[in-house]
């Protein structure tokens, strides 16, 4: 509740196991088994090693419907025990990741109710990039592999696409002047995750590329 920041509604969008769910109540979760397992020393498939990346997700308040990309991303790991050695790094654990296909998806929810209005997959690489959710009813977003996209937000039916050159992390942003409405997205590839998954097929690049919404 944006007016006193009571928990109301906490839904899962992506394949999880380490909650059992989040008590409205606390806003903590349920946990599973899996942390105790951990514990013990057994190696373990974290799912999800994160949900959906840092950028932006749109939200339609005449639709009700929140609209997101996901990362199907599985850590596996292991407590072990560590020497300590000065200026050296250190985590206690022995980490590695699954990359499971679909690797993610673009989702429309309603994250009142957590269902889901459609989910279509991503084969390839999940999407670091935000989405922006227009009026007009498109939704646009962008993938690793260059791609700025516009979708239907009612069906999600990619309507629209444009090479960029490089990958498309950031969120879209709009704007209107002179009476004309603009979309502007960045495109350059970078950070840990798009450049582990991308990074041997995608130049780095760097771009700034602007769109009119012309009616018909």
């Amino acid at each position: 509740d944006r007016t006193n920041g009571q928990l109301i509604a906490a839904h899962p969008f992506v394949n999880q196991n380490w909650a059992k769910y989040i008590d409205l109540k606390t806003g903590k979760p349920v946990l599973t088994d899996l942390l105790d397992r951990a514990v013990k020393g057994e190696t373990i498939d974290l799912a999800p090693r994160l949900g959906t990346n840092a950028t932006l997700s749109a939200y339609n308040p005449k639709t009700g419907l929140l609209f997101l990309n996901s990362w199907e991303l599985v850590r596996v790991m292991k407590f072990v025990d560590v020497e300590l050695k000065v200026g050296a790094g250190y985590t206690g654990i022995e980490t590695s990741s699954k990359f499971p296909k679909p690797a993610g998806y673009h989702i429309a929810m309603n994250p009142l109710t957590g269902k889901t209005a459609w989910k279509i997959p991503l084969h390839d690489f999940a999407v670091s990039a935000g989405t922006l959710a227009t009026g007009g009813g498109l939704l646009f977003t962008g993938k690793l592999t260059g791609e700025f996209v516009a979708l239907d937000q009612d069906t999600g039916k990619q309507l629209w696409q444009f090479q960029t050159g490089s990958s498309v992390n950031a969120p879209p942003i709009t704007y209107t002047h002179k009476g004309v409405q603009y979309v502007t997205i960045l495109s350059g590839r970078g950070g840990s995750n798009p450049t582990r998954s991308a990074g041997d097929i995608v130049p780095a690049g760097g771009s700034v590329w602007t769109f009119a919404l012309i009616s018909e």
